[in-house]
């Protein structure tokens, strides 16, 4: 029997078709939807209802996949939580995967290294030794790259490797890299530190 997977991407943002929603029967996709960055968080769950009543599937898959990021901030916290709620409810395992090791298993290039969009100037790096960094461009030292892919290449100047045509990945990429053996919890990867800062005086203590 076919092992079903429930895969999702929320990392993309913008105007782009990056994320998704798909339902995998072994290697074969059998539903799916390409979703916008923008207003994405808002499109998971009812898309996931569409999605199970499209392909007939009445249990509960046999994995849930999902990028963990880097990317969008609040669609990361809505398909991650969307994911987590479910394995839970279904008694099913999860697999977290970065958005480089999903591109990459895509590619089938575990040599490229993975940029995408982050804020203020800034792009994400996740390279093929899986650290992952939000640097300026302008300080960006992307000599030793042996090839790039990702949504925010374009923003790399003086790119001198080879640039490969994928801004994010597919649902077999993403089911992929979550079977290599480096998987993560299902955790949002936040590569800047919170900006919301304790108060100076401290917490509130808690109440009696």
């Amino acid at each position: 029997m076919s092992l079903k997977t429930l895969v999702f991407n929320g990392a993309g943002a913008g105007a782009g078709h990056t994320n998704l929603i798909a339902l995998i029967e072994g290697e074969n996709v059998v539903a799916q939807r390409l979703i916008t960055g923008r207003g994405a968080s808002e499109q998971f769950a009812p898309l996931v209802r569409d999605l199970l009543h499209e392909a007939g599937w009445a249990g509960a898959p046999d994995l849930v996949a999902a990028v963990v990021g880097p990317g969008s901030f609040t669609g990361l916290r809505a398909s991650l939580s969307l994911a987590a709620g479910l394995s839970a409810g279904w008694g099913c395992p999860v697999a977290g995967v970065t958005l480089g090791a999903a591109i990459r298993a895509t590619l089938g290039r575990p040599d490229v290294t993975c940029v995408s969009v982050a804020r203020r100037g800034r792009v994400f790096v996740d390279s093929p030794e899986g650290a992952v960094i939000a640097v300026q461009t302008d300080v960006l030292d992307a000599s030793c790259w042996k090839a790039a892919a990702g949504d925010a290449v374009a923003e790399v100047f003086g790119l001198s490797c080879e640039v490969l045509d994928c801004v994010a990945p597919t649902a077999l990429g993403i089911l992929h890299a979550a079977r290599d053996g480096r998987s993560r919890p299902l955790m949002p990867l936040y590569v800047d530190p919170p900006e919301a800062k304790p108060p100076a005086t401290g917490l509130r203590p808690a109440p009696l």
